[in-house]
């Protein structure tokens, strides 16, 4: 009887669906994806940058449902660097930042601050947004998914 037991035991495990997502790549597009902007500002402006970088994410979380997560940190080895990380829903919402008037206001009034800007895509996007975002002329390196998973965090 104990074998039985065992043998059914390994059959219901062997039945069960197994998540392979996590040794898949992510479909482009309807997945969240990680955007890092890198930004340094001109001697002297680093305040001036913070300024205008704390409005447009007031705006930009008050008009932006498809930006899950977005904040502007300090480089600890430079006081004039800084980074955005922010994490998109889907690159629909990608695309819907990069036609956000206040982004486009926010951009023509911090790029004469900064001596570099450069952005750097993390995960599974599509490819209209890689070229929505290069056709803005800003720097962009995409580095794809190839393998991993989203954790659906839905009640």
């Amino acid at each position: 009887m104990l074998w039985r037991k065992c043998f059914c035991t390994l059959l219901v495990l062997f039945t069960l669906p197994v998540a392979t997502h996590a040794q898949e790549a992510l479909l482009p597009g309807p997945t969240a994806f990680v955007l890092i902007a890198r930004l340094h500002a001109l001697p002297g402006q680093a305040e001036q940058v913070i300024a205008l970088s704390g409005a447009v994410d007031k705006k930009v979380e008050a008009g932006e449902p498809g930006m899950l997560l977005h904040t502007f940190d300090r480089d600890p080895g430079d006081s004039q660097g800084f980074i955005w990380t922010e994490v998109y829903e889907n690159s629909e919402a990608l695309i819907f930042h990069l036609n956000n008037a206040d982004l486009g206001a926010y951009l023509a009034a911090v790029s004469p601050l900064l001596d570099e800007f450069t952005v750097e895509l993390y995960g599974a996007v599509s490819e209209d947004a890689v070229a929505a975002l290069r056709a803005t002329g800003t720097p962009t390196t995409h580095y794809p998914n190839v393998l991993g998973y989203v954790r659906d965090l839905t009640p």
